[in-house]
């Protein structure tokens, strides 16, 4: 392409219009009098989800046979930042094959709390690890010529409320917890685009939040890449622009050209601004558009590197010496996850994967003797007895029993969140009553985020596999028997119950999201608890070997400070560690975390090797951010080093002194945030208090006289009126449909994926705003039509139905135009 400049000032007003809205769902508009191609953008972060001929509206229909890799979840936990590289690498190389330009990943929000449906897809409830897995996965992408989209920005952190919901936090939190992942990936790895989220941010819209896409992420974090919206996430495409939302997807949203063609003429949207977007947009074109399409990639060795990913990536949670198995001798294994392994998430990132090893077919690989009976169906949640009783029996007479389970497309999956972090009823009622037969049992866990465990006591051994990928059961089976070791590390915290778990009770009970808990997200408020309400702690994993720490090193200069220490293997396999580097902060004026971690790296040692681990981080990493001075600031004191096996497991401690800091007093008050100072009380937060440390009133609901139902309204809100319920059903209908067609298909993967994209559609669409449906729906339900019902639901019949009649004059799109 021609200089940018020269191209910007060469395009017309309409044509600019068209650049900045997307087209057929995937693609970016072509400008064919320009030569200015269109590049293709797609889902996910855990494997390309290209959509063939049969692409739709939705993005749901069948797609392309690709590489399933592990989730997020399950890449974190191997706390290997080379597996997320590799990986990135390989599903590029896929990328040119299709001829996508743009991977929809990665995905680093915060899991603040475990019902949100997407922490699957997510890395950690802690930045640091969510920074270096999401640098490392858009270093391994872009290395290889394709385009990322870092997602989902910012505070997006629950399903239900996804499409309309407002995110209430202090800056500090958001600074220190929810925006920190983002800044480190943006300023190490100059990534292609950032992907603005559907939510609001302290009653601004992300899409046209200009602290969020201005202020933060072009002015202080230097960022030059071209911000694109979530898919249906713009309310309103005039101010966005004016924010720095260059690229609205999927597009084909009349409306919205429109009102950018009016407000461009009319002055109301600066030529500045407009050039900008339209620079940005070209720039990423510019910087995407080389690929190689039908180039040749080795399917095999894909899906071997998928397995080796799961194999690392795997949390042996308890072990009382069970395992490893003995290959030669006969098990009974119940549980359909068994043969119908659950290795993805559902909802945008699902994968039609070219191969698939459950752990059956891993099992009869290797000629284990076996005994199998269900004990439940998977696409079930209620105990069917006639399961449970067959396997009741079959374990009378069992010596060991392996326990396939978990969470199931059913009851997890993007669009909605968790009712409850336990078990469909259907497994964890067999278990109790398994758990009474004091037989051994061994419990293989899929799913995407922590579960209760009340029958703990009863099972001697848990693996948990979280969400593996397509080469999940030869992993399960390399871990199960020995011929790999178990080395991964939970990168968030198991609770006992949810009730354990801060105002979760006030989770997505209502559109405003309150985050009271400020910066105590995960450990950071469980280590003021002291082990209570925690199952499995941070940083925890088991291994069939063990290792010692010694030789502790730290040495601190004016950027930088390096921990090294040396970790031996003193057992009999060969094994990974994970050494985990957390600093505690000096007792301040300014509330604080007990120790936060700051550094991590993982060695492979053979049985009595040793080897020296080296880790560094910035000195400015210890600086909390200053909410009057709008800075941060590193405080005077003496810090602890402490090198770790988790955050409770603490090996080695060192003293850090810092005494060469300005000192600046604290902007926060003792009096009015004495919960906050004394967070083993955090619960006891009220509104008053939270009030305090936002610095402003809260104001949940809407002003006296707005209408009933607005664009922003939930589908579901909507059944309250006769119209509106029509709507509804219909709506619903199609993934209805779609589940009820998918019952009639003969077992297989396609029925699978038919019935999942199904229940993702009858349990996603109630959550929709009417708003996000018209501008992603292509223009098959045109945002008059939208704005009609909406009038025509208020009692305003004659004026909804006047606008529904209402067409936008506007000219053909440039690729229909003749040069």
């Amino acid at each position: 392409m021609e200089s940018l400049n020269h191209l910007v000032q060469s395009m017309t007003i309409e044509e600019k219009a068209a650049l900045m809205a997307g087209v057929d769902f995937w693609k970016t508009n072509s400008i064919p009098r320009l030569s200015i191609p269109s590049i293709y953008m797609t889902d996910g972060p855990c494997g390309l989800r290209k959509q063939g001929e049969q692409a739709d509206h939705l993005g749901l229909n069948k797609s392309e046979e690709t590489t399933s890799f592990p989730t997020g979840v399950t890449l974190a936990t191997s706390w290997n930042p080379d597996n997320v590289r590799k990986m990135g690498a390989a599903i590029a190389k896929e990328c040119h094959h299709f001829g996508v330009n743009i991977l929809l990943g990665p995905a680093v929000n915060i899991k603040r709390n475990p019902r949100c449906g997407r922490n699957f897809e997510y890395f950690s409830e802690d930045p640091y690890v969510s920074g270096i897995m999401g640098c490392a996965f858009v270093e391994g992408v872009q290395k290889e010529g394709i385009g990322v989209s870092l997602k989902h920005f910012a505070v997006n952190n629950n399903e239900n409320f996804r499409f309309m919901g407002n995110s209430i936090l202090d800056e500090r939190a958001m600074r220190e917890i929810y925006l920190r992942a983002f800044e480190r990936i943006v300023k190490d790895t100059r990534p292609t685009t950032v992907m603005s989220a559907y939510n609001k941010v302290n009653g601004v819209f992300c899409s046209e939040n200009h602290t969020l896409l201005t202020k933060i992420l072009r002015d202080e974090w230097g960022f030059d890449g071209a911000v694109i919206s979530d898919w249906g996430a713009v309310s309103d495409r005039v101010e966005g622009i004016k924010a720095g939302m260059d690229l609205e997807m999927p597009g084909d949203c009349e409306y919205f050209r429109k009102t950018i063609i009016d407000a461009a003429y009319s002055g109301e949207l600066p030529m500045s601004a407009l050039d900008q977007a339209v620079n940005n947009i070209l720039n990423l074109i510019q910087r995407t558009h080389n690929i190689q399409q039908g180039m040749a990639f080795d399917i095999d060795k894909h899906h071997t590197l998928s397995g080796d990913i799961a194999a690392d990536s795997a949390v042996l949670l308890k072990n009382d010496g069970s395992l490893p198995l003995e290959a030669t001798q006969k098990y009974l294994i119940i549980g359909e996850l068994f043969e119908k392994m659950r290795f993805q998430g559902a909802g945008s990132s699902l994968i039609n994967p070219a191969r698939l090893t459950t752990p059956k077919a891993a099992f009869d690989r290797r000629g284990i003797t076996y005994d199998y009976v269900r004990g439940y169906r998977e696409s079930e949640i209620a105990v069917e007895s006639e399961y449970a009783s067959a396997a009741i029996a079959k374990a009378q007479s069992a010596d060991t029993i392996l326990f396939f389970g978990g969470q199931t497309d059913y009851t997890e999956s993007e669009g909605y969140d968790r009712e409850s972090m336990a078990l469909p009823d259907n497994q964890l009622s067999l278990l109790n009553q398994l758990c009474k037969l004091n037989k051994k049992i061994i419990l293989v866990l899929f799913g995407g985020s922590p579960v209760e465990l009340p029958f703990e006591t009863g099972i001697h051994a848990i693996l948990n596999m979280y969400l593996p990928g397509q080469a999940g059961g030869e992993a399960a089976a390399q871990l199960l028997f020995g011929e790999k070791n178990p080395s991964g590390k939970l990168a968030e915290t198991w609770m006992q119950t949810y009730a354990d778990v801060p105002f979760g009770e006030q989770f997505v009970s209502q559109p405003s999201e309150l985050y009271k808990e400020s910066i105590y997200v995960g450990y950071r408020y469980y280590d003021y608890l002291q082990g209570n309400g925690v199952r499995y702690p941070f940083g925890h994993g088991l291994s069939y070997t063990q290792f010692t720490y010694g030789a502790l090193e730290v040495q601190s200069d004016a950027t930088t400070v390096t921990v090294a220490c040396e970790i031996t293997n003193t057992g009999g396999q060969e094994g990974g560690e994970v050494v985990q580097v957390y600093v505690s902060n000096p007792q301040t004026d300014v509330f604080k975390p007990l120790k936060e971690l700051r550094a991590f790296g993982k060695v492979y040692l053979k049985p009595g090797e040793t080897k020296r681990v080296e880790m560094s981080f910035a000195r400015s990493d210890l600086a909390y951010y200053h909410v009057d001075r709008k800075a941060w600031v590193i405080e005077n004191g003496e810090y602890t080093v402490m090198v770790a096996a988790s955050v409770t497991d603490i090996r080695l401690t060192a003293s850090l002194s810092i005494i060469d800091q300005p000192d600046i007093a604290s902007p926060y008050s003792r009096e009015k945030l004495k919960h906050y100072f004394s967070p083993e009380q955090l619960t006891e937060v009220s509104m008053t208090e939270f009030e305090a440390l936002l610095g402003q009133k809260v104001f949940l609901s809407s002003s006296k006289g707005s209408p009933k139902y607005t664009l922003d309204s939930r589908l579901d809100e909507l059944q309250s009126s006769l119209i509106g319920k029509v709507f509804y059903t219909f709506v619903v209908g199609i993934g209805k449909k779609q589940f009820k067609r998918s019952q009639k298909m003969p077992e297989g993967p396609e029925r699978d994926m038919e019935r999942k994209n199904g229940m993702f559609m009858m349990k996603m669409m109630p959550n929709n705003s009417i708003r996000s449906m018209s501008v992603s729906s292509t223009g098959r339900f045109n945002y008059h039509i939208a704005s009609g019902l909406i009038d025509m639901l208020n009692g305003r019949m004659i004026k909804g139905l006047k606008r529904m009649r209402t067409k936008d004059k506007l000219p053909p799109l440039p690729k229909h135009q003749k040069n």
